[in-house]
């Protein structure tokens, strides 16, 4: 790096890794993050543009950070370990208590299950819905109707 460009934070290198570790783009993980790219890669690259080669150094509010962070997959310790324990703490709500979803099971390191479950999460809900249906799952089935029961009854 040279003089006049700011050595990103700990906490960037983190993001940054965790973004390769999880196989997204920066564009959808902004997405996830309700960030605009640019904003992303400020956050990650520790500095913005202020004009005539001018770089002025950026840190991660720590709602944003803790966006980011879930986005990618960061633990709230990992962002303590950065020195960001506020963000961490944030990440936590922002989690929520664990369910069965989220708990790991077999295929939890499965590239090809995240390669899916990324593609399913970027179409809109009737496509996933038609996706599952194929599947013979759904992902809520609709309560039927008494007509229906009667006629399935």
């Amino acid at each position: 790096m040279d003089a006049q460009t700011p050595e990103p934070p700990a906490e960037a290198a983190l993001i940054k890794k965790a973004l390769r570790r999880a196989r997204l783009s920066g564009r959808e993980a902004a997405r996830r993050s309700e960030l605009s790219e640019t904003r992303w890669r400020q956050i990650v690259n520790g500095y913005q543009d202020v004009g005539r080669g001018i770089r002025a150094e950026v840190t991660a509010p720590d709602e944003t950070l803790a966006r980011m962070a879930h986005a990618v997959g960061v633990t709230p310790d990992e962002l303590r370990e950065a020195g960001r324990s506020d963000a961490a703490d944030l990440l936590v709500e922002l989690a929520g208590p664990p369910t069965s979803a989220s708990t790991p099971g077999a295929y939890a390191s499965d590239p090809r299950v995240d390669a899916i479950a990324t593609l399913l999460a970027d179409l809109p809900p009737e496509a996933q819905e038609e996706v599952l249906r194929r599947m013979g799952r759904t992902p809520h089935a609709p309560e039927q109707t008494h007509s229906q029961q009667r006629r399935a009854g």
